[in-house]
């Protein structure tokens, strides 16, 4: 069962994970990636993530937004967000996997969700061996909502 981004109260930060205490597996598989984990960002175009640490020097980790579709495979289910472009703007490089970069727990970072039911917050670097850390949420943009009667 995923936990409700909406759940968070508007303006704060929620603990989405807690206790870390290293990078996450880079293999996705459900055995790696655990769907109890994941947030349910419906209504959410994005959100905010943060990072909270217990002791280490200088300790900073970075995240990635994970999404889960459940018609795949093992193997296959979790995807990345892949960004070529801002909107409007023709590529020119190759798709990179949207990441917070570095965070030290001085800032939050808006990741892209596009209102997804199942969103792993999953870690993909950490630095200075912090003893652990938890990584925090917060609602970003709402995701605008369609009248689709008029489409009938």
């Amino acid at each position: 069962m995923s936990r409700v981004v909406a759940g968070f109260a508007r303006g704060t930060f929620g603990v989405a994970r807690s206790a870390l205490t290293a990078a996450d597996s880079a293999t996705l598989t459900d055995a790696n990636i655990p769907v109890a984990q994941a947030l349910d960002c419906r209504g959410f175009d994005t959100i905010w993530v943060g990072v909270e640490f217990t002791a280490g020097t200088s300790p900073t980790a970075t995240f990635e937004a994970l999404m889960r579709d459940s018609n795949a495979p093992d193997g296959l289910r979790w995807k990345r967000m892949l960004l070529g472009s801002v909107d409007g703007v023709t590529a020119v490089a190759s798709a990179a996997a949207l990441t917070t970069g570095a965070l030290d727990g001085t800032a939050a970072y808006e990741l892209r969700v596009d209102g997804q039911k199942n969103v792993f917050i999953r870690c993909t670097a950490v630095t200075g061996t912090p003893t652990s850390f938890d990584v925090l949420v917060a609602q970003g943009k709402a995701r605008p909502q369609r009248d689709i009667s008029a489409n009938d």
